[in-house]
């Protein structure tokens, strides 16, 4: 019987698929637990505010994004960003 080295093998394959599936799962899991922990222990209510003028830094949807968020109450905004963190983790979770 002929010996077919490892990197051939459609196997070896599928586990790298997975060692990387998961690699992303655990960076997206800790990505969502560090924004669940920035929003729920770390924010103060006048971080949830925009302050800055629209067109200093360029990214002029972002900061029309942002001062359409600041214009909601920022009880509204904290539950979103939750809600991101959850999604975050989730979305880990299904890929390990």
């Amino acid at each position: 019987m002929p010996c077919i080295p490892v990197y051939q093998n459609k196997t070896y394959l599928r586990l790298e698929v997975k060692r990387l599936d998961a690699f992303i799962g655990i960076l997206t899991i800790a990505w969502g637990f560090f924004i669940l922990y920035s929003s729920l222990f770390m924010m103060k209510k006048g971080d949830y505010k925009s302050k800055s003028p629209i067109g200093v830094s360029g990214y002029f949807e972002l900061e029309s994004l942002f001062r359409l968020l600041s214009r909601v109450p920022w009880q509204l905004v904290k539950v979103l960003t939750v809600l991101i963190g959850l999604s975050f983790v989730t979305f880990g979770t299904i890929l390990m």
